[in-house]
């Protein structure tokens, strides 16, 4: 009986493993991050963009949410567009995110977070980035902001 047992716990084992070994699994289905305060913008004639948000998901150790914020030399793109931010932090360790410029300049941005490594995508359309242009022969003389939705959920991942 005790061998009987053993052999169909390994059994149910061995066919309960992963197949790929070193690849991570699907996220769940119902898996999402809940994004709230999210602003983004560059102040007039500063090439300086600040970025602050609070994130919210399964898989952080703690239910409070983390805040998240950077402020980030623009370059040449502060001109017309919101810096670029590669690895920012947040006040859980758990937590990183990216934003990304779009290739196209009336494309769209890309948004990142990642929670324990998971990391999920937003869209941000370019009708959601507004820029003010308060001198055109000086085109650093812009104000450029995100006008989207300050709340939104992270779905793909």
């Amino acid at each position: 009986m005790k061998i009987t047992s053993a052999v169909l716990l390994f059994a149910g084992l061995t066919t309960a493993a992963p197949t790929d070994e070193g690849k991570a699994c699907p996220p769940p289905a119902h898996l999402k991050y809940h994004i709230t305060n999210f602003s983004a913008a560059k102040g007039h004639m500063s090439g300086y963009c600040r970025y602050e948000f609070d994130v919210a998901g399964p898989r952080m150790a703690t239910p409070k949410p983390a805040h998240c914020t950077a402020y980030v030399d623009a370059g040449f793109s502060g001109a017309t567009w919101l810096a670029l931010v590669w690895n920012g932090t947040c006040d859980n360790d758990a937590v990183k995110w990216t934003f990304s410029d779009p290739v196209d300049p009336s494309g769209d941005a890309l948004f990142q977070v990642s929670i324990n490594n998971i990391t999920g995508n937003y869209t941000v359309p370019a009708k959601d980035i507004t820029v003010w242009l308060n001198d055109e022969p000086n085109p650093f003389d812009n104000d450029v902001a995100y006008t989207g939705p300050k709340e939104f959920y992270i779905t793909e991942f």
